[in-house]
């Protein structure tokens, strides 16, 4: 019998990468995801996947608990096929003007460094054993027009995690790892969820995408799933725009 597919999603608790986690385990995949502060949801998944989904602590700003994270899943899960970089945040709105250090670090470390990190381990793990893999980096359609008004900072960001994709593809594909970034646009999520309750501000973002809808969780897991299954590893390093038809500007 064949052993189950193992994928990691950091940030697998919650919004994008919660609905990657539960559709990879509908695609018969065993699923270790990370969680930071709030570990009842990821507890709540792990209760309801009957042991095929479990959870493990990190923290993306400090690169011991990434390596830790890692560790543990190889010795309680053994080693991972796949690796989906989700957990990022976004601070909001901010003014050129009115940028500060933290503000800025506070996202590059996440968004960034952190996931940058979490690629070298997995790297790391399927060079030393001489594994294939697959990375998918969450960046976003924000990096195309370089993000909606006072967003600059996150869509950096995500430019950034582009970049790294295109850079590492090159550098790991004689090692059999293919890496992809998706960039969806603006989804219903709990971190959208406040600015989706005002209409104004809900029918302001719907006139901005070509397709005239937000996206749904679904339809940036669908694609991810298709991206880890290795049918597309020849197109490595491309980058996926999830978002509706593009921004109408």
């Amino acid at each position: 019998m064949k052993k189950e597919r193992l994928l990691i999603v950091t940030g697998g608790n919650r919004g994008i990468g919660r609905q990657i986690a539960l559709s990879a385990l509908d695609a018969g995949w065993r699923v270790a995801i990370s969680y930071g502060l709030n570990q009842k949801l990821a507890s709540d998944m792990e209760m309801a996947s009957n042991g095929r989904i479990k959870a493990f602590p990190l923290d993306v700003t400090k690169s011991k608990s990434i390596s830790d994270f890692f560790k543990e899943i190889v010795k309680e899960m053994g080693p991972a096929d796949a690796l989906v970089t989700a957990a990022g945040i976004d601070n909001g709105e901010r003014p050129v003007a009115e940028l500060d250090h933290e503000f800025i670090m506070s996202t590059m470390k996440i968004n960034v460094v952190g996931l940058i990190l979490c690629c070298q381990e997995f790297a790391k793990q399927a060079i030393d054993a001489a594994r294939p893999g697959i990375v998918v980096n969450l960046s976003s359609m924000a990096a195309t027009i370089g993000g909606r008004m006072h967003k600059t900072v996150y869509a950096a960001s995500k430019g950034a995690v582009d970049v790294f994709t295109i850079g590492a593809a090159k550098e790991l594909a004689p090692h059999g790892i293919s890496l992809f970034s998706v960039r969806p646009g603006v989804t219903r999520t709990d971190m959208t969820e406040k600015a989706l309750a005002d209409t104004k501000t809900k029918l302001q973002i719907e006139a901005s995408i070509a397709c005239g809808s937000v996206a749904e969780p679904s339809d940036i897991a669908t694609p991810v799933i298709n991206l880890i299954s290795g049918n597309f590893n020849y197109a490595s390093g491309s980058m996926l725009n999830l978002g509706g038809g593009g921004f109408v500007i």
